[in-house]
């Protein structure tokens, strides 16, 4: 159908675009101008819009390139993305695609009455109209049509039907002047190599007209956000806009009790009230999983450490009902041992460690610490460093902004966990680091949620890069 394909003719640009973005592809020419400049002509209350920087002169173009230069073999990697997308497109990037694009390339979901099918157009302004006139001949088009386009103040606008065109060019007010926009774009990056935005009623529909149910964002009165890239690394930002009152922030007391040297930790306030009643169906792995949701309380910690011959996996929680959340892993353990039987290429299989795990657990003033070792465990209760003093999750904390109080957090040593993973891949039979992209320049990833503002919530994740 027309309205799932979502501008299907057109959409390998798109996506080229895209990828192309990400690795160092694009425009050569173009002024440098905020990214978004599409909402000049997009329809007011437009569901979804993303912009993306193709400028290759653009200073947000020239810091990724910075970035993307310190991971070993990253120009082999663009020249095979290159080959491969002419390839499987028949189009050369260098002669068809890359002339026609203009500095950015925006794609805009167009608001859909109830009931109605989505529908999307892309928007650029192209360095040179007659090659993009040209490349919208070859696209292949899976039976389709051909992507049609119009002019519309000074911008270009393809899409796979008239009706899609004329919803734009017919437009008498734009998403540039929406208040809902102005209130989320406003909050994002001038410059950034990637915004986006939806439209918290739009996106129900747009929802709705997939056939997909409402799974809570009914309160969402519209959501942003932007990837920008830094001097040290690549952060996203997102914020969410919704009816209702905001997670409060909290500072993290299990910092101080975390030991250092952790692979991976995650931070939350747990709130039992909304996590118990009864579960939906589901599988018996889904229910294990939420009845331990429904047994935690106060601030909670899951965190991987070093170990051998597998890494430790430790739970700290402050529950109202400490024998419950031990039942709760219990039978999750159980659960997943039955499902993951069969044996696995490497000598061992998922189902058999799960089935050996062995649960250790101890009470420390109020909180329940649970985990697969009991080393883990002494560390914990133990009087050496800890998290909050680990120089590399300082680094990774000052590189973010993470601030001191949050809704929340995650961090990842990537530069430990990733060789890790790779190793653990190549015992259980898979092939390791072979044809894996060189990612030893990536040092850290952080994530945590800063609170409300005016009743919108933000989100960051920062990967430090060096």
């Amino acid at each position: 159908m027309r309205g799932r394909r979502i501008l299907a003719a057109g959409i390998a640009v798109v996506a080229a675009a895209a990828v192309f973005a990400a690795v160092g592809f694009g425009s050569d020419n173009g002024a440098a101008t905020a990214l978004g400049g599409g909402a000049e002509v997009a329809p007011a209350g437009t569901a979804a819009f993303v912009a993306i920087d193709t400028n290759m002169n653009s200073a947000q173009r020239q810091t990724l390139e910075g970035l993307l230069a310190k991971f070993p073999g990253y120009d082999t990697l663009v020249g095979k993305l290159q080959q491969g997308f002419e390839q499987k497109s028949g189009l050369s990037w260098t002669n068809d695609v890359k002339p026609a694009l203009g500095p950015e390339v925006d794609v805009a979901v167009l608001p859909t009455a109830s009931g109605g099918e989505p529908d999307a157009v892309l928007l650029t302004q192209p360095s040179d109209p007659a090659k993009l006139a040209a490349l919208l001949q070859k696209l292949p088009t899976s039976g389709g049509p051909t992507p049609v386009s119009a002019q519309v103040g000074g911008w270009t606008v393809v899409g796979d039907s008239q009706a899609a065109l004329a919803a734009v060019t017919g437009a008498t007010s734009h998403l540039v002047a929406d208040p809902a926009y102005q209130d989320a774009t406003g909050r994002l990056e001038r410059d950034a190599l990637v915004k986006a935005y939806a439209n918290g009623a739009q996106a129900r529909q747009l929802l709705s007209a997939l056939g997909h149910a409402d799974t809570g964002s009914g309160k969402l009165v519209w959501a942003a956000g932007d990837a920008i890239a830094a001097a040290g690394g690549l952060k996203l930002d997102a914020f969410l806009h919704r009816d209702g009152a905001a997670p409060q922030t909290y500072h993290s007391s299990l910092l101080d009790q975390i030991p250092a040297g952790a692979l991976a930790v995650v931070d939350f306030h747990a709130d039992p009230s909304t996590d118990s009643g009864a579960q939906a169906p589901g599988s018996p792995i889904d229910t294990a999983l939420g009845n331990i949701a429904s047994t935690l309380g106060g601030e909670t910690a899951v965190y991987v450490s070093p170990g051998s011959p597998f890494p430790s996996i430790t739970l700290v929680t402050h529950p109202s009902n400490p024998q419950a959340v031990l039942d709760a892993l219990n039978d999750a353990l159980s659960a997943a041992s039955n499902s993951a039987g069969g044996s696995g290429t490497g000598g061992f299989s998922l189902g058999s460690i799960l089935g050996g795990l062995q649960l250790s657990h101890t009470q420390v003033g109020d909180a329940l610490v649970v985990s697969t070792s009991q080393q883990a465990i002494d560390a914990f209760t133990g009087a050496g460093p800890k998290l909050s003093t680990d120089a590399t999750f300082q680094d990774a904390q000052q590189a973010s902004g993470m601030p001191d109080q949050t809704t929340g957090f995650a961090y990842v040593d990537l530069k430990d966990a990733l060789p890790l993973v790779q190793g653990l891949a190549a015992l259980s039979g898979g092939t390791g680091s072979s044809g894996m992209p060189d990612l030893s320049a990536l040092h850290t990833l952080t994530a945590f949620g800063s609170g409300a503002s005016d009743g919108v919530e933000r989100f960051t994740a920062f990967f430090v890069v060096s």
